[in-house]
Parts: structure tokens; C-alpha cells; sequence
């Protein structure tokens, strides 16, 4: 008999995942200003392994989650750009960490609602950035990640800190499985590789982001998806290629 606790989620948790990921980043956020002047390479390589495994911690997998269950998931404007930057650099589009720790800080503190539509709170389990955080990586957290039923304590732990009601966000949705938004980009991007002209270009600009973070999360996890999100990256080099050539022209 399994010893582990029963773990169960619906749309309301998958919300409040997303929404403690972004006042986590902005939590971050507001202390990495503070260096962002006087951080040396090395250090912002540091950062950057901590902020990509914010995304691989909090997010990553339960976007893979979202688009195996046909679920379109709440992400804020911040986080969305992170998320997108994380997956270049797992898609190798991305050389080095310091380049996530660079995007991130083009990020501004105020206003607090592209990050989050509640408050930050006052503490955070894994706050890896107090402290001489970038002199010393811990390599015990960065090898690590919270187990599912983990991470619903540090939430639940987390509101507990938030005035009444801050849990009363827009909540993840159902959709209808395959007519995600994403899902029907990637779908458009494979079938429109042959042509070329300004219209592939536009639609390259609007939707690799989106297309990136999808795939970089299924990477991760097995879903009725991953076959289209295969051939899907391989159209995206495709058209990669084709706006280099393009833009040089």
C-alpha cells in the first residue's frame, strides 16, 4: 500500500499555482533591483539557473498539465514573457543563463498587475534570494523540485498570508480539447510553412512565444499533444530560417 498522501487538483488550484508563481517573480524581482547595477557575470549566471528553475519548479509542468486536460491556463503578462525565455533557452534558442537573468530584469516592480492580480506576501518557502545568493548557488535546490502535494501546502500556506478574498482571481477554464488557442497556432504555423511572405512573418512574431512555452512544457510531459508539438518545432526552425532570410534581404 502507497504511503503517499492522496493529492487531488481542479481549475482553482491550477490557478492559484500561477498566480503564486508570478508574486514569487515579483518578489524576486524587487530584490534583484536592488543589484542589477553592480551584479558580475558569474552572478547573473547564478540568477539566471534560479529563475529558470523557478519555471521548471512552478510552472512548466503544470502548463503541460493544462494542455493535456484541454485547460487554458490564467498566466499574467510577466509571467507569460519568463515562461517564454525559459523555453527558448530549453529549445536552445537561448545560449546561456545570464540571458534569462538579462530578460528578466527588462521586467519592471510597479505596476503589480502584469505580475500577479493579488498581493506579495511578506514570506516565501524556497527565497533563495535573500542572502549571498549569488556568490554560492545551492545545488541541493537547484537539483530538486516540490512534489505536487508540496506545492499545494506552500500555496495553501501562501493565501493563509493574503488578506480575505485575494484567492478570487479569474480562474483557469476548460476548453475544447484541441481548440486551444496555442494548439490551433502550432496547428497554423506546420500547415503554412511553404509560404512565404509578410503574413508568416506577422504570424512568427505573434505566436512563437506562445508556441515555445507550450512545447518546452510537454518536453516534460507526455500528452495527447506531443506529436503535434514535435512537428510543430521543427516548422518553427523552418520559419525561423525563412525571417532571418527576409530581414537580410
Amino acid at each position: 500500500m502507497s504511503s503517499q498522501p492522496e493529492f487531488s487538483i481542479d481549475l482553482s488550484d491550477l490557478t492559484n499555482i500561477f498566480e503564486y508563481a508570478g508574486s514569487h517573480l515579483l518578489a524576486i524581482c524587487i530584490e534583484l533591483e536592488k543589484t542589477k547595477l553592480t551584479l558580475l557575470l558569474k552572478a547573473r549566471n547564478t540568477v539566471g539557473r534560479y529563475l529558470n528553475w523557478e519555471a521548471e519548479a512552478f510552472t512548466l509542468p503544470w502548463i503541460g498539465l493544462c494542455s493535456g486536460l484541454s485547460v487554458s491556463p490564467p498566466l499574467s503578462q510577466n509571467l507569460r514573457y519568463h515562461i517564454g525565455v525559459v523555453a527558448m533557452k530549453q529549445l536552445y534558442m537561448v545560449a546561456k543563463f545570464e540571458d534569462i537573468y538579462d530578460a528578466f530584469m527588462t521586467l519592471k516592480v510597479t505596476p503589480v498587475g502584469p505580475w500577479m492580480k493579488g498581493h506579495i506576501a511578506n514570506t516565501y518557502h524556497h527565497a533563495w534570494w535573500k542572502g549571498s545568493f549569488a556568490n554560492m548557488p545551492d545545488e541541493d535546490l537547484l537539483g530538486s523540485y516540490p512534489n505536487c502535494v508540496e506545492l499545494k501546502a506552500i500555496i495553501a500556506e501562501h493565501y493563509q498570508q493574503l488578506p480575505e478574498g485575494t484567492g478570487l482571481v479569474m480562474p483557469a477554464t476548460l476548453i475544447i480539447p484541441k481548440s486551444m488557442p496555442v494548439a490551433q497556432q502550432l496547428s497554423n504555423i506546420a500547415g503554412e510553412v511553404e509560404h512565404e511572405g509578410h503574413q508568416i512573418v506577422k504570424m512568427l512574431e505573434d505566436k512563437v512565444i506562445e508556441a515555445q512555452i507550450v512545447a518546452a512544457s510537454l518536453l516534460q510531459m507526455e500528452s495527447a499533444l506531443g506529436e503535434d508539438i514535435r512537428a510543430a518545432i521543427g516548422a518553427m526552425d523552418k520559419l525561423a530560417k525563412f525571417l532571418k532570410r527576409e530581414t537580410s534581404a
